[in-house]
């Protein structure tokens, strides 16, 4: 017993509460998960439960924690049950919902555990391994020269033994998932397992085995998970009438867009049918640049527009009466139209991600998204206003978002809004600042930018009225106009 006098989640407390079955430990292990942490167990196990539930997948999953830092003994400590909560808004509804998760089976360590690790290929109703080791996770690591040396250090490596064990007991390969953060994941992660087997020596029989008897995935994930509620633990746990120490926290939308063989993915993860987002497209790329230009690009333009405008979270920003007309239209005139998937598409999942950023279940600082705003304008908002004037416009919030980072960053925000950044990048707009005229010379720095900024018909002189009228009288003047 807790010192609140409820119990810790067990199997015996969940099948007393009537949460679970003996019979869910007894399904298959189906999947052979990489990762522990809270978003696959939000997103991967909770898309497995709903299967379950449904009579769809009859199958669990073994989670290999993979490398020595994790939580494998704290979810094990719990026979591997957990509760997610999901908080949100969907379709204008509030979404509050809290579902024990029972299709874990087991929980190991690859580094603690490295036989039982090996072990896990020899099940031949295990078809699939979904990873994510985070973005470093799919990389070679020259410490893992020789197969002797156990256990290796980088995931592939973990990976390829684990393969090698598969391919020597004569069974077929896996469809293989990962949903690392990187641009064709898939494919990285293919690569890195045949250099890694030729660097073990293996034969080219295996070798070969790898690209033929396996299906690699490439994937893009979308879900916000907050993870572990610590401000609310107390609360939720009288509420669900035990003390949990893996609950984890997630918004109601859920994406899953995976490339590869539709007719593997969709035979083995069968979550269409219940009318979960599980695409299966030819190309992750539209997906991706849907993700970072219509989620990420208004966030950034956020971060550098709205914080000047005192608005301290995305929630405040989705309830101002200016801001958020500024946003929709900028989603709406300048984003949409430079991206390639059909347009009724585009404008639903623009009005998912607006109810998405005014969740009222979860803060999300501005300034926490303000973190390297130079690099992320490049990355996710660059683009967009390019496109726009490869078509003879200049996008005005975009240009305005970029105005309130330069305006930012050049010092004339001081005391104002909070500024992180790499030190080197803030030394180059410091430097800039200096001159007679900080504009031209920052946007003309294409280490800053990746090209010559300048050479954007019109960006100089907009950005510079721009500064002048935030100067003047403040930036909301110019949201309201726009807005």
């Amino acid at each position: 017993m807790a010192e609140n006098n409820l119990p810790i989640l067990s199997e015996e407390v969940a099948l007393e509460k009537g949460l679970t079955t003996e019979a869910a430990r007894k399904r298959p292990v189906k999947i052979i998960q990489f990762g522990e942490g809270n978003f696959l167990r939000a997103f991967v196990d909770w898309i497995v439960q709903q299967m379950n539930n449904n009579g769809l997948f009859n199958g669990n999953v073994a989670v290999v924690q993979p490398i020595a830092q994790g939580r494998a003994k704290e979810i094990e400590a719990q026979d591997d049950l957990y509760t997610v909560i999901l908080e949100g808004l969907k379709n204008g509804e509030q979404v509050q919902s809290r579902e024990l998760i029972d299709s874990i089976s087991k929980t190991l360590s690859a580094v603690a555990d490295w036989d039982e690790f090996l072990a896990l290929a020899d099940d031949p109703d295990t078809e699939i391994i979904i990873s994510n080791t985070t973005e470093a996770g799919i990389a070679l690591d020259d410490a893992d020269s020789s197969a002797d040396i156990v256990p290796p250090k980088s995931y592939p490596a973990k990976l390829v033994q684990l393969l090698k064990r598969r391919f020597d007991k004569g069974l077929p390969g896996f469809l293989i998932i990962p949903c690392e953060l990187i641009a064709d994941n898939g494919t990285t992660l293919k690569a890195d397992l045949i250099e890694q087997a030729r660097r073990y020596g293996y034969g080219d029989d295996f070798v070969a085995w790898i690209g033929e008897a396996n299906k690699f995935c490439n994937t893009l994930v979308d879900r916000i998970v907050p993870g572990y509620p610590r401000d609310r633990a107390e609360e939720l746990w009288n509420e669900l009438g035990y003390v949990d120490n893996n609950m984890v926290k997630a918004e109601p939308f859920l994406l899953w867009v995976v490339s590869g063989d539709t007719e593997a993915i969709d035979k083995a993860l069968p979550a269409k049918q219940l009318g979960i987002d599980l695409v299966t497209p030819e190309s992750v790329v539209p997906y991706r640049e849907r993700k970072v230009f219509l989620l990420n690009c208004p966030h950034t333009t956020l971060a550098s527009v709205a914080r000047l405008a005192g608005v301290a979270t995305v929630g405040e920003a989705m309830n101002d009466e200016d801001v958020r007309p500024f946003i929709e239209k900028e989603m709406a005139e300048e984003i949409i139209p430079v991206l390639s998937l059909p347009e009724d598409e585009l404008k639903a999942f623009a009005a998912a991600v607006l109810e998405r950023y005014a969740n009222p279940f979860v803060k999300h600082a501005l300034d926490s998204i303000a973190l390297n705003s130079a690099s992320k304008y490049v990355t996710r908002c660059l683009p967009v206003l390019l496109g726009n004037t490869k078509e003879g416009r200049l996008p005005k919030r975009l240009v305005l978002a970029l105005s309130g980072l330069l305006y930012t960053y050049g010092g004339f925000a001081e005391g104002k809004v909070a500024i992180t950044d790499n030190p080197d990048t803030l030394a180059k707009f410091e430097e800039a600042a200096k001159s007679d005229d900080y504009v031209a010379a920052i946007l003309a720095d294409a280490s800053v930018w990746g090209q010559d900024l300048t050479e954007v018909e019109g960006l100089v002189d907009a950005v510079k009225a721009n500064i002048e009228a935030i100067k003047a009288e403040g930036i909301r003047p110019l949201i309201k106009a726009l807005a």
